[in-house]
């Protein structure tokens, strides 16, 4: 393997996607003089703008058309040229990656996806974004075995969607190394990037700190596209990060205004959701250039917003309108149908379908930041960043809401944190523990316990030795902090003389100790398999097995040794849905 040289990111999101990079060398060992480069001129998009749009043209085959703001643009003309049924356009399938008995949720931008067509698509984007990345990359000397890569994810994806974007990661081309490759918490990156851009928060004796000052505490909200995440951290005497509230988060990004936008506003003008849903069916790309013309208008709304905001209809729009629609919406807007005319109260009310949810989770996480440091007087610090953190509706209704308990942040271009920040974490992860969101476990059969044990867990083996199954073996706890390097480690013994892999089930629970598997809100979330083919000659009572786990990376990794031969054994973890 070449030595890396390169340190190359990619924040994939929601609605844009973008990619970052800089050199390992001696004059970017120091973060305050690292230079990252990130591309801002994108086809089809005519300003400056550090993310394409995490958007895909294929044919019905699935052949790839165009991507990015060129799909957008070429869905457009062939949805204007009565074709669109010949194509799928897709936007926002970042969304759908997750669990089919979880998710088969509503995409976006519309239709419905499963995990493994949310999979495939993420491939074939990222595969784009990899290879745009190189072609950069390339052109200042350095091959692609030369780059070490980061790929950012959100706080509130489970283990089985980390699985699927690695998965995805490797499918588009990125090394199927953990030396090479590496996931990164989306407000984790961005509170990298915090730290090295000079961010200064007020410390108690009124004196300015850096957020690299020992003690330094704040609280990160990640405001993109399709989700938001919120987490806490604190800067410890070697100037590494301990995040010190539990990862929260939800489906409240901008384009879930764009939502209530269209059940709202657009579905109301037009006597019902029906219409809109027929005219997008017709011509989606009428109802997208409606959606642009909001967009546009979006960013600059404020929470004292008292003008009416004027949205011109589209011709493609209009000429689909049938002549009762027409009068529904001459109605409504007092003769007006030029135009969608759009109150302060309605473009406020639109906005207040997320922004709750958001108060809501920073409010989470400042009461527990509370009290880990025991209500003691002061302020904290929340650090906006993300996309939808550019915007200042939500900006002045977070500083209100907090008035008196933090002091709220806005970093110079917000919408570029987590991209910044995923080069700095992966260029010298200074992260130092994390938080668990769960309490992780594995089911194991332990000595049966007579008047405890429920009868129809008991297990006889060969040997006569009665064992109860379903028992709960707890590895960590929720809430607890895990270093980033710790193993957990607990050891098994195989029940079977002939036994030659021993699978173990992988729990999780909200719950602090869970005692059996079936306990409420105990969920099966994989499977571990370990090879024991190569111990076989050994008796069954030191064939025991040493099963270590990393909690507190990004994403859970095991190890196992056999004990008794120091042999390191095959330890396949899959979080893949289990019946």
């Amino acid at each position: 393997m070449k030595k890396q040289r390169v340190v190359a990111a990619i924040d994939f999101g929601t609605h844009g996607t973008g990619f970052a990079w800089t050199t390992i060398d001696e004059r970017h060992k120091d973060p305050k003089r690292r230079q990252v480069w990130f591309r801002t001129r994108w086809p089809n998009h005519p300003t400056p703008y550090p993310k394409n749009l995490s958007a895909l043209l294929l044919t019905r085959d699935g052949e790839l058309v165009a991507w990015g703001y060129e799909a957008r643009r070429k869905w457009a003309a062939i949805s204007a040229r009565g074709e669109a049924r010949n194509f799928e356009y897709h936007l926002g399938f970042k969304m759908s990656l997750s669990t089919e008995e979880k998710s088969e949720e509503k995409e976006i931008a519309g239709g419905r996806l499963g995990y493994e067509k949310s999979k495939k698509l993420a491939t074939v984007f990222l595969e784009k974004m990899r290879s745009t990345a190189m072609e950069e990359i390339s052109k200042s000397g350095y091959s692609s075995d030369e780059v070490r890569w980061c790929l950012t994810v959100p706080a509130i994806w489970d283990d089985y969607q980390k699985q699927l974007m690695w998965e995805a990661a490797v499918a588009a081309g990125l090394p199927d190394d953990e030396k090479r490759l590496q996931l990164v918490i989306e407000p984790e990156a961005a509170a990298y990037h915090a730290r090295v851009s000079g961010v200064r928060t007020i410390n108690a004796s009124g004196r300015r700190a850096s957020l690299m000052t020992k003690g330094s505490r704040f609280l990160v909200a990640d405001c993109g596209g399709g989700t938001v995440d919120v987490t806490a951290y604190k800067t410890d005497a070697h100037n590494r990060l301990e995040e010190i509230g539990r990862e929260c988060g939800g489906k409240f990004g901008s384009e879930y205004v764009n939502q209530a936008f269209l059940e709202k506003i657009l579905a109301e003008r037009m006597g019902s959701y029906d219409v809109v849903d027929r005219i997008g069916t017709q011509s989606p790309s009428a109802v997208m250039d409606l959606l642009d013309s909001w967009e546009k208008e979006k960013v600059s709304i404020t929470k004292l917003e008292e003008d009416n905001i004027y949205l011109p209809i589209p011709a493609a729009f209009d000429r689909l309108l049938d002549e009762d629609t027409r009068k529904v919406l001459s109605k409504k807007q007092n003769g007006v149908v030029d135009f969608l005319v759009v109150t302060a109260d309605e473009a406020r009310e639109v906005f207040e379908a997320v922004i709750p949810g958001i108060l809501s989770l920073v409010d989470r996480q400042l009461d527990e930041m509370r009290a880990q440091r025991r209500n003691a007087p002061g302020k904290e610090l929340v650090i906006l960043v993300g996309g939808f953190g550019n915007s200042p509706y939500l900006q002045e209704r977070l500083q209100e809401h907090l008035t008196g308990r933090a002091d709220v942040l806005i970093p110079p271009d917000p919408q570029v944190a987590v991209l910044l920040g995923a080069v700095h974490y992966s260029y010298d992860p200074q992260t130092k523990s994390r938080r668990t969101k769960y309490t992780y476990g594995c089911e194991i059969a332990q000595p049966f316990r007579e008047g405890i044990d429920p009868a129809k867990y008991l297990i006889t083996l060969p040997n006569g030795e009665r064992r109860c199954g379903n028992r709960f073996s707890r590895y960590v706890q929720v809430g607890q902090s895990v270093p980033v390097d710790e193993l957990v480690t607990q050891t098994f013994h195989p029940l079977y003389e002939d036994q030659k892999e021993v699978e173990f089930r992988i729990y999780r629970s909200a719950s602090k100790n869970p005692f059996y598997v079936t306990d409420a809100g105990c969920e099966l979330i994989g499977r571990l398999t370990i090879d024991l083919a190569g111990a076989m000659e050994l008796p069954r009572a030191k064939r025991s097995i040493r099963c270590s786990f990393v909690f507190g990376e990004v994403q859970m990794k095991v190890m196992a040794v056999v004990v008794k031969t120091g042999e390191v054994v095959t330890a396949n973890l899959d979080f893949t849905p289990v019946d």
